[in-house]
């Protein structure tokens, strides 16, 4: 069985880890995509197209430059053309190579995260969502201002899902509050930016929890505690549920005040 073959299979027998599920039950879903990721990784690092072509833990393969090399083009085509066999149509692949990315994200398997992305890139490489993907898996690794690179490439093919635009504001506040480059003048147009991003995702989706408990740990990184406080109640209004240590940290700063 070859590695792109076995992708199908993951992508329907890995479950969905979302939020608030049990720790035990999430530790168990790391444990076996981390042993798929190994089976795969293995496998694709023997024989096949030019090292360029598998340097699948940066965006876009490492960048275009390696896409123009003849070798690889074809073996491009060659997997372009197997998954759209495989799934039906370019679209549906790319679709499922998201999805199958997003859990493993979720699982914490950032090596395989990365590689699904890269595909769905392959396949759709005008489409906002795969930029958006190597954006989380950057934010998730600490390296805030990478993430903010892919975010802004996501944002110039439109990026207009809710979540992911605040996902796209979360990252502009820590790009702001890492990078000890940045002047005052600079850091404040990033929480601008911040601003406006997650009021364009509530203004879409204006009773969705998600949203403003990522809007509330912006806040918090801002140095906004009142409206960090503001957010994690409408968060809990829509029946959101904060972490408890993000809790404890905001009660650091600043005491809860009554509803």
């Amino acid at each position: 069985m070859s590695v792109d073959s076995r992708v199908p299979f993951l992508a329907e027998t890995v479950m969905d880890v979302r939020l608030g599920e049990g720790v035990a039950m999430k530790r168990f879903v790391r444990l076996w995509v981390n042993l798929a990721g190994v089976v795969l990784l293995t496998a694709c690092a023997t024989g096949g197209p030019p090292a360029a072509y598998y340097n699948d833990q940066l965006p876009m393969y490492g960048g275009s430059g390696p896409r123009d090399d003849p070798a690889v083009q074809a073996e491009d085509e060659k997997l372009i053309a197997d998954l759209i066999h495989r799934y039906g149509s370019r679209q549906a692949a790319a679709q499922s190579l998201l999805e199958l990315g997003g859990r493993y994200f979720q699982a914490g398997n950032y090596a395989m995260a990365m590689h699904s992305f890269n595909q769905a890139w392959l396949l759709n490489p005008d489409s906002p969502d795969p930029f958006w993907g190597f954006a989380i898996v950057y934010d998730d690794q600490g390296k805030s201002c990478d993430a903010k690179a892919m975010i802004d490439r996501a944002l110039s093919l439109n990026l207009s899902k809710p979540t992911e635009l605040a996902d796209a504001g979360r990252i502009y506040t820590y790009c702001a509050v890492s990078d000890t480059s940045l002047g005052t003048a600079d850091r404040q147009q990033y929480f601008n930016r911040s601003e406006e991003l997650y009021s364009r995702a509530v203004s879409m989706a204006s009773d969705n929890p998600y949203i403003y408990g990522s809007w509330a740990i912006a806040h918090y990184w801002q140095g906004d505690y009142a409206d960090a406080w503001k957010m994690i109640k409408r968060q809990q209004a829509l029946g959101g549920q904060p972490g408890e240590d993000f809790l404890s940290l905001l009660r650091a700063r600043m005491a809860e005040s009554p509803r």
